[in-house]
């Protein structure tokens, strides 16, 4: 299988003493203050069934405005122009989960936006998963595209520096919404969530594009199979995208080894890659944080 894709994908497993001061954190277990959230989730509709265990699910109206978080960088400069992580949470959490995430990735390389998932799981509407029915993939796809432009009015964003990325089901969805909108976005990153499935909507533009993606994978995750992964890189041959995969350790993706390389890769693919020669003696980005 590793021959069959070596041409356009690019596999990297790490070291073992890389991983030895990792910490692993998991946001599926962080507490969720419910006294900080303003209003009352969609009510909730008789023809939408219940998930076990949870409460009954509530698919968000198209006119719906979803939550969003930003996250700004320390020592927040106007002048330049930051690059931008839009980041969708996994199932079951919300939009806050970006502020969970961001201080281990960088706290001064990037603006990021937390958009809030299609349908609340919960009750107090604190909850949400990404549905990935017709509708609900156009819901999603209008958020992020609305969220987008409110941040950019207000904070100094580069356009052409805008990653989607995303944990879990929101990682698929980073990568369906980027399928989608190829044009739109620098990069998709996606941790531990597969490659979308369905039709591809614009081929052509894809095939163009070149979309590149990064795929960061924990060894032990049920969905890290070899015929997971090789069904999903024969998606990815099809459109034509540079993938880079990434092998951890463990059953899951949250650790800040994981948030490190993410930070590297976007530097390295997205920032400097693009910058013009002229934007370095301008500005000075920073290819690693601190953290």
């Amino acid at each position: 299988m590793l021959g069959y894709v070596a041409w356009m994908v690019r596999l990297e497993f790490a070291s073992t003493s890389k991983f030895l001061a990792m910490t692993r954190f998991n946001p599926v277990s962080w507490h969720v203050n419910e006294s900080k959230y303003v209003g009352a989730a969609p009510k909730e509709s008789k023809s939408v069934g219940n998930h076990v265990g949870r409460q009954p699910s509530v698919f968000m109206n198209p006119g719906t405005r979803s939550r969003r978080q930003v996250f700004t960088p320390l020592h927040y400069t106007p002048s330049y122009k930051y690059p931008l992580i839009v980041w969708l949470h996994s199932n079951g959490h919300n939009e806050r989960q970006v502020n969970d995430v961001m201080p281990h990735i960088s706290l001064r390389n990037f603006l990021a936006l937390g958009v809030q998932g299609n349908r609340a799981v919960d009750s107090g509407g604190t909850r949400f998963d990404w549905h990935e029915s017709p509708g609900g993939i156009g819901i999603a796809h209008d958020s992020v595209a609305i969220a987008i432009d409110e941040i950019r009015d207000r904070y100094s964003v580069h356009p052409q520096r805008i990653v989607l990325a995303g944990y879990g089901a929101g990682g698929t969805m980073a990568l369906r919404l980027a399928m989608r909108s190829p044009g739109q976005f620098a990069a998709a990153v996606s941790l531990g969530g597969r490659m979308p499935q369905g039709a591809i909507r614009d081929f052509q533009g894809l095939r163009q594009r070149r979309l590149p993606m990064l795929w960061q994978w924990a060894r032990d995750n049920a969905q890290y199979t070899d015929d997971n992964l090789k069904h999903d890189f024969k998606l990815a041959m099809t459109i034509g995208s540079s993938v880079e995969v990434r092998q951890y350790p463990g059953p899951d993706e949250m650790d800040t080894v994981v948030m490190s390389d993410l930070n590297d890769w976007i530097m390295r693919r997205v920032v400097l890659e693009e910058a013009s020669p002229s934007e370095y003696v301008d500005t000075i980005p920073v290819p690693y944080s601190a953290n």
